[in-house]
């Protein structure tokens, strides 16, 4: 190996190391950068040359830069996000609705049902008894304004979900986007072999950010390029379409769109050719992220509840209107319906307008004289009649069975959010393991890599000496 070539060892040494230390000074710079994978320099011996017929090496060359990447975390940690998302989005509502069924307090619906046939238990004790009988009305007016807020909050909370619904399509439709413009950008970068490695992350890191928000999978291509669909869709074409359907492909998103008053959620392929109402086609459970759980809940999930309390209205409605409209008021006239007859929710219950004073409620059975009880006594009976799902409960018990159903489904929900995140918090521990930046490794590597700068300096400084020399020698 003559002087120049050894020069040219020293001087690629030179230029390696120093980019070592720039990839080591961009890991320590991204210590805590959401997503960044760390990075390492891949060295080999550059090519050998043969002199006087003994090959020798020719110095160190950089092979690539490598980004610590595992791509079956990377679906788990997509996987883990839908769930986590989905579980913490049901959990977060049936925490804000429970407290409108607790019946700790003694002024929730549970304890207005109970008042309102205590009522009319009391007033058989003085069936002619004015204060009795106002106390009817009063209690039955409360009854209602219960019912009213159950539904009323219930309603409510609906809205919220839908429209919930148009900053989460917005996002998702903004990070479709961004990631389409990632992947078009690897694409460009890498085509004239630079270093794509930041932008992969950041990519990655969105794909992460959308399975939070949305269940989706994704596809890594050889190019570089990440596609994401849905899968186990029927489409509507033409022609119709049953599998996948992709909103990113390439540098190419798709998108998700809202239509009606309460918003049905499309999603369109990246060609806007193919579409798929996001519904149980598309997802079971809480493979489909916070979206998913939005519409689970404005759809099925309050629905169902409202519908119980709709129900126990209706029948209390039905079974007290059928005994009063049967007995005697206080004058002697034949009873009218206690709540109107339009009371077939908890929305619209009420009491009937006709019943404009206490005589007017029918204590007495048809036909009786004035200070007749039995129809009071009936009505009062009611409370504890097995009256609801199919002669198994009593208005009372209907209720409780609600209450504790919708406690179960907080707690349940509760545990399960702590379990998701247990695992979630697990599989990121993992990930800064394998690919997380470790301080204390990159400022050995940086120490190292200095050292070895140093030394390929010092072999140009001693090669210099020895040209030096043999330039005296031929003065």
């Amino acid at each position: 190996m003559g002087l120049n070539a050894a020069m040219e060892v020293g001087r690629n040494g030179l230029t390696v190391f120093q980019t070592a230390i720039e990839v080591t000074g961009e890991n320590i710079a991204n210590v805590n950068t959401p997503g960044y994978s760390r990075q390492r320099l891949i060295l080999e011996a550059a090519s050998s040359t043969t002199v006087n017929g003994f090959p020798l090496g020719s110095g160190i060359r950089i092979a690539s830069v490598e980004r610590n990447y595992d791509s079956l975390l990377q679906q788990q940690l997509v996987n883990a996000g839908t769930t986590l998302s989905y579980d913490t989005a049901r959990s977060n509502v049936l925490q804000q609705i429970e407290p409108t069924f607790n019946e700790v307090s003694n002024d929730g619906l549970g304890a207005a049902i109970s008042n309102y046939f205590g009522s009319w238990q009391d007033l058989t004790s003085n069936p002619a008894g004015s204060a009795e009988r106002q106390a009817v009305l009063s209690r039955g007016q409360i009854l209602v304004d219960n019912f009213h807020s159950v539904s009323t909050t219930l309603t409510n909370a609906i809205a919220t979900e839908n429209a919930a619904l148009v900053p989460q399509t917005d996002g998702i439709n903004a990070i479709l986007t961004n990631i389409a413009q990632l992947n078009g950008q690897i694409t460009s970068t890498e085509l004239v072999n630079g270093n794509a490695n930041e932008i992969r992350d950041q990519r990655d890191q969105l794909v992460r950010d959308l399975s939070a928000k949305m269940g989706v999978k994704f596809t890594e291509n050889s190019n570089g390029t990440t596609d994401v669909y849905v899968s186990g869709v029927t489409a509507a074409g033409p022609p119709p379409v049953s599998g996948n359907i992709y909103l990113v492909q390439g540098s190419k998103a798709g998108s998700l769109t809202l239509s009606g008053t309460s918003y049905s959620v499309t999603a369109h392929d990246v060609n806007g050719t193919v579409t798929a109402p996001v519904d149980a086609n598309m997802y079971s459970s809480s493979d489909g992220g916070e979206l998913w759980a939005t519409l689970q809940l404005r759809d099925t999930i309050i629905p169902g509840y409202l519908s119980q309390v709709d129900q126990l209205a209706t029948s209390i409605v039905g079974a007290v209107n059928a005994m009063h409209a049967g007995g005697t008021d206080l004058k002697g006239n034949a009873g009218l319906n206690f709540f109107a007859a339009t009371s077939t929710s908890a929305a619209s219950i009420a009491i009937n307008q006709a019943l404009t004073g206490s005589d007017q409620v029918a204590a007495a059975a048809s036909g009786a004289a004035a200070g007749d009880n039995s129809n009071a006594l009936q009505i009062a009976r009611l409370q504890s009649a097995m009256t609801m799902t199919a002669g198994t409960a009593s208005f009372n018990n209907y209720y409780v069975r609600l209450v504790s159903s919708i406690g179960l489904d907080v707690e349940s929900s509760k545990n399960v959010v702590a379990q998701d995140n247990a695992f979630s918090k697990q599989l990121a521990t993992l990930r800064e393991s394998n690919s997380g930046v470790s301080l204390d490794e990159e400022l050995t590597n940086l120490i190292k890599y200095q050292r070895s700068y140093q030394a390929s300096a010092k072999l140009i400084t001693t090669v210099t000496e020895m040209m030096d020399v043999v330039m005296g020698i031929i003065r």
